[in-house]
């Protein structure tokens, strides 16, 4: 433990203060090193090594779980990370690895298709280390001189990665959202970082539990919309911080001038431009060499900042996430004292995904009539995404709502994608 926790004190100390100062530098000598030395361990990448970034191909998250094993050093196959995350899933106990400390995630698909993530023992410590340096604000930091900062984290499933953070000068707590988040409200007074997706972020600000008075108030997994930030804001009296992590890594962290910062100190970004300000990240995180993240089109849309930003932080920042606002659906509550039980984007999506392979997929809320669309035109998509709701309802105390099919719903070319919406 006491390894674990200098590792991570390691990480953090070099990100914080050592990095900015050699930052280019550093970067490029990673990057050559990883493609010269470590490339070769992954089946996929076992010819191409030494060759120029701009050499290998693209891929992107079809290719990479058609041929899982061939992009991890250890050829795992899918079927069995598959098996680990997913009992993980059901239990909701994530403490399993799989051989040598290999802990397996899942994302829950806000492309459509969910991903599997890799990471070991090693690249978690990192992970730890590089997030509190880019995002721990100089209070929290004073804070964690003193006594154990308390972070609260809210999110659909745990991870041995997240348990990470806990250590004797950091107190983790995951909250599952998987129950109704009435049970976790008892116990966050006295939060220092409140961690999120944004919809949550706006019914704890509602909620206005007595004692919470975070030190830092932060956005993950949703897109953060002007009018959230405003209100969890002004209910918190702190700014609203984002980071943007995803099955490929850690992708962005906020600056305190409030623009996200892509993590180019770790992940080499190619834009594929669609237009002057708006792109598709092709990413290549050469600190991970558990599975292998090489020129990985994402299917997120990030739109660039128009100028520097003023905080003076090194690499390229954008103004936003595109194509994660998704709704927050209602379930009818079974306690009469609850009208309606909140289902939040990153819970639903999940659910979904553990129907199995619809292809891309609408879902929209009529009041208690939830309308399925999937591209894959499956007659049994509604039932199966009923049962798998039907059993996110029971853990919720909720009545399961009524599904049927849809036909796929016009979109405007430029509107955001949403996935999951409440039309009534």
């Amino acid at each position: 433990m006491a390894g674990s926790q200098a590792a991570v004190a390691a990480a953090f100390a070099r990100e914080r203060w050592l990095l900015p100062r050699r930052y280019d530098a550093a970067r490029a000598r990673a990057l050559d090193r990883f493609l010269r030395d470590d490339l070769r361990n992954a089946p996929f990448y076992a010819g191409l090594a030494g060759r120029p970034l701009h050499e290998l191909p693209v891929v992107d998250k079809a290719t990479v779980l058609a041929d899982f094993a061939a992009f991890n050093r250890h050829g795992i196959a899918l079927d069995r990370a598959l098996a680990v995350a997913e009992a993980g899933e059901r239990s909701r106990d994530f403490a399993d690895t799989l051989p040598g400390g290999v802990t397996v995630g899942l994302s829950s698909g806000t492309s459509g298709t969910r991903g599997v993530f890799l990471v070991s023992e090693a690249e978690s410590r990192l992970w730890a280390g590089i997030l509190m340096g880019q995002l721990m604000s100089a209070r929290s930091l004073r804070t964690l001189a003193r006594r154990p900062l308390r972070v609260a984290l809210f999110l659909r499933a745990n991870s041995n990665l997240y348990q990470t953070l806990d250590s004797r000068r950091v107190s983790f707590s995951w909250h599952d959202l998987t129950v109704p988040l009435s049970a976790h409200l008892p116990s966050l007074p006295g939060t220092d970082v409140l961690v999120a997706p944004a919809s949550v972020l706006r019914q704890i600000a509602s909620a206005r539990p007595a004692g919470l008075r975070p030190l830092q108030v932060v956005s993950v997994a949703e897109t953060l919309e002007p009018d959230d930030s405003a209100l969890i804001g002004a209910a918190f009296g702190r700014p609203v911080e984002q980071i943007y992590q995803a099955t490929e890594g850690l992708l962005a962290v906020s600056c305190p001038a409030g623009r996200l910062h892509l993590n180019e100190a770790h992940v080499h970004v190619e834009p594929e431009w669609i237009d002057h300000r708006r792109f598709h990240p092709v990413v290549t995180d050469f600190t991970r060499t558990t599975q292998y993240v090489v020129r990985h089109r994402l299917d997120d849309v990030l739109l660039a900042a128009p100028a520097p930003c003023p905080c003076g932080r090194p690499g390229r920042s954008i103004a936003a996430v595109l194509g994660r606002a998704d709704d927050v659906l209602t379930l009818p509550a079974l306690a009469p004292s609850r009208p309606e039980v909140p289902a939040y984007p990153d819970v639903l999506r999940h659910a979904i995904a553990l129907a199995g392979d619809l292809g891309d997929y609408r879902i929209e809320q009529h009041g208690a009539e939830w309308r399925l669309a999937v591209t894959t035109g499956d007659p049994r998509a509604p039932e199966r995404v009923a049962t798998e709701v039907g059993r996110l309802a029971q853990r919720l105390d909720a009545r399961p709502p009524v599904v049927v099919p849809m036909a796929w719903p016009a979109e405007a070319p430029e509107a955001k994608r949403r996935r999951i919406r409440r039309v009534a």
